[in-house]
C-alpha cells in the first residue's frame, strides 16, 4: 500500500454520503466550487479534449455540475478513484467510473490513448505527503500529451509562516499529509514539465476541532495539542482553534 493510499483508509469512514458534509459541506458546495468549474469550461474551450478525467473524483460531485453547465456531450467523462464507496455515489449515467490510484494508473486505462485527453484534480495532492509531491506530479506528466490540459485545485498558502502551521496540526494529527507555499508548488509544477497558464484564487476551507476530530478519530489529547499550537501561532479562535485551507486553481498544460 503506497503512502497516499494509507492516508485515505484512515478516512474511509467519512467516505461515500458522509463526505459532502465534512467541512461545512465544502466539498458539495457549488458555490465553493464554481472558480473551479469555470476554469476548467475555459480549458475545455481552449484544448478540446475527446476525454475528460478527474482525477481523484471521489463521488463525481465535479463532473456532474460540469454536466449541468452544458460542457460539449461528446467528450467522454470519467472518475477515477481508489474507493469504492466513493466511486458508487456516482450517480450521472454519463460518468464512467474507473476504480484506480492516482500514482499508478495509466493513460491506456482511461480510454483510447490516441484520443486528447484533459486532467482535473481538487484537493489531492497533499495525500502524497512532502516526499510524494515530486514523483505523483512526474506520473501525471508522464500519462499526458504535450499541449494537454491539466486543471487542478489544491490548497498551498501564500506565505511560509501559515503552510508551517497547517504542517504542523496535521503531523500532530498524525497524518502524513503536507501543503506547499503557492510559489513551492509552481516551481514544482515547472519541474514536473508543466507550463503555468493562470493561477487563481477559491474559496477557503474553513477548519474545526470539531471536524477535524470527526475526520481523522482525534483523542481529547491530541485536540488540546492542536489548540497549543494554535495558541503558539496566534491562531486561537472561539473553541481555542483557528486554521483554514488556502486554495489555488492552477491551469496548466503539458510541455
Amino acid at each position: 500500500m503506497t503512502f497516499a493510499n494509507t492516508e485515505i483508509s484512515k478516512e474511509i469512514n467519512q467516505y461515500g454520503s458522509n463526505w459532502g458534509k465534512l467541512h461545512y459541506g465544502y466539498f458539495s458546495d457549488i458555490q465553493a466550487a464554481a472558480p473551479f468549474i469555470e476554469k476548467i469550461k475555459a480549458a475545455i474551450a481552449v484544448s478540446e479534449p475527446q476525454v475528460l478525467a478527474d482525477l481523484a473524483g471521489g463521488t463525481g460531485f465535479i463532473l456532474s455540475e460540469l454536466i449541468k453547465h452544458n460542457i460539449p456531450s461528446s467528450i467522454r467523462l470519467i472518475n477515477l478513484d481508489l474507493s469504492d464507496i466513493q466511486l458508487q455515489e456516482t450517480e450521472n449515467s454519463r460518468i464512467t467510473a474507473i476504480r484506480r490510484s492516482l500514482s499508478d494508473f495509466k493513460r491506456g486505462d482511461i480510454d483510447d490513448e490516441s484520443k486528447r485527453f484533459c486532467f482535473i484534480m481538487r484537493s489531492a495532492l497533499h495525500y502524497f505527503g512532502k516526499d510524494g509531491f515530486v514523483p505523483v506530479l512526474q506520473h501525471l506528466r508522464e500519462q499526458m500529451k504535450e499541449g494537454e490540459f491539466f486543471v487542478h485545485q489544491n490548497a498551498c498558502f501564500e506565505n511560509k509562516k501559515d503552510a508551517d502551521y497547517i504542517n504542523k496540526i496535521y503531523e500532530i494529527m498524525g497524518t502524513g499529509k503536507w501543503y506547499p507555499t503557492v510559489n513551492k508548488l509552481s516551481s514544482l509544477l515547472q519541474s514536473a514539465g508543466w507550463a503555468i497558464k493562470s493561477t487563481d484564487a477559491a474559496p477557503n476551507l474553513i477548519l474545526t476541532c470539531e471536524d477535524l476530530a470527526k475526520r481523522y478519530n482525534l483523542s481529547e489529547k491530541t485536540v488540546l495539542r492542536i489548540k497549543e499550537i494554535s495558541k503558539r501561532f496566534g491562531k486561537t479562535g472561539e473553541d481555542g482553534f483557528c486554521g483554514y485551507l488556502q486554495f489555488k486553481i492552477f491551469t496548466c498544460a503539458a510541455v
